[in-house]
């Protein structure tokens, strides 16, 4: 999923326009962020069942794309936001997610009504889907490049929102519990429109989060995971590069919900004479409403 999310951002930055005054969020992607977790937390005592509870919550998305191709930088960035409403579902729970806006570059992505796209899905305590799916409801699709955002936004909404998708553990998270597991090599793979599928070190067969602590935010007890990994890649055709993933993520101990998350994935080539530093920052905040 990250690579699709990548390769949606790198397409914008090729063909769309970017901003000529930096915003807030290009701002802090040009000052070459490593995403730490700098609040206060202690070590879990005991250990926390996190499950899916019903909730009501706006979520908002941020993304930006660096790019720094021999000496040229340049900068991409958009947000999503909408209304995310978790209800009981017999034994289920019936997640709705109506996305109200989006920006991408410096393009406010037009609409007849809101929501613009709209998900739905059955899904267990734990997160485990059942069945899902997304629909367009107030975008314009009448034109070939309207389709074709609205395929880029289908895919943005999935990948910017981990909720939407994110299982959680079965057993109590302690210190130590990884959580938002993906397999390493498809996460990998998923760059191969640059170099090639990847060799990499060290072997690994999943990559994620790693819980700390416990800590609060805005008085909500929250788990606090983090995602620290580094890798030396060699592509198909022997160039080697570096890529690491760095970030947090704060969970919601009450409702299961990821309160905030941020994460960078950043690529750097290896050889001067070929210089190539590609970072992806993407950010998540959600305001529980009920």
């Amino acid at each position: 999923m990250i690579g699709r999310f990548f390769f949606i951002s790198l397409a914008g930055l090729l063909f769309g326009s970017c901003a000529p005054t930096l915003t807030p969020m290009q701002e802090e992607l040009a000052s070459n962020p490593m995403p730490t977790y700098d609040g206060p937390f202690s070590p879990i005592q005991d250990p926390i069942q996190l499950d899916y509870k019903p909730v009501t919550m706006k979520l908002t998305g941020q993304f930006g794309l660096h790019t720094s191709i021999r000496d040229k930088d340049e900068i991409y960035s958009g947000e999503l936001d909408g209304l995310l409403r978790v209800s009981p579902d017999g034994d289920l729970l019936l997640w709705d997610f109506g996305l109200e806006n989006a920006v991408l570059g410096e393009e406010q992505i037009p609409s007849s009504t809101t929501p613009l796209m709209a998900f739905t899905a059955k899904r267990d305590k734990l997160g485990s889907t059942r069945e899902s799916g997304i629909k367009i409801v107030g975008m314009k699709v009448n034109s070939p490049d309207e389709r074709h955002t609205s395929e880029e936004i289908r895919e943005l909404v999935k990948s910017q929102f981990r909720s939407l998708s994110a299982e959680l553990p079965a057993s109590p998270v302690q210190s130590g519990t990884r959580l938002m597991e993906s397999d390493t090599t498809s996460v990998l793979q998923a760059f191969d429109r640059l170099w090639g599928s990847p060799k990499y070190s060290p072997p690994k067969d999943k990559i994620g989060y790693t819980v700390r602590g416990l800590g609060f935010l805005k008085g909500r007890k929250v788990v606090v995971a983090v995602l620290e990994e580094d890798f030396i890649c060699t592509s198909r055709n022997g160039k080697r590069y570096s890529l690491a993933l760095h970030g947090y993520a704060l969970l919601d101990v009450q409702t299961g919900q990821i309160l905030e998350n941020k994460a960078l994935t950043a690529i750097k080539s290896f050889y001067s004479f070929d210089s190539i530093e590609l970072q992806l920052l993407q950010k998540v905040s959600a305001e529980i409403m009920q």
